[in-house]
């Protein structure tokens, strides 16, 4: 099973419920999506650089 950051398991749980019909794909949701693969981003980032610095005390 692949580990998924908690914006991307909250994007696809939304994904999900669009597509079972319980929440519409309106702008307030793409808005949503967007924010949460921004902050995807952002964890990625800072991922990276713990990352890079356990790399160099090694």
């Amino acid at each position: 099973m692949q580990k998924h950051s908690l914006p991307i398991a909250l994007a696809m749980a939304l994904k999900q419920h669009v597509l079972a019909s319980d929440i519409s794909d309106d702008d307030d949701l793409k808005d949503i999506v967007n924010k949460l693969d921004d902050l995807n981003e952002k964890i990625e980032a800072v991922k990276a650089k713990a990352l890079a610095k356990r790399a160099q005390r090694l």
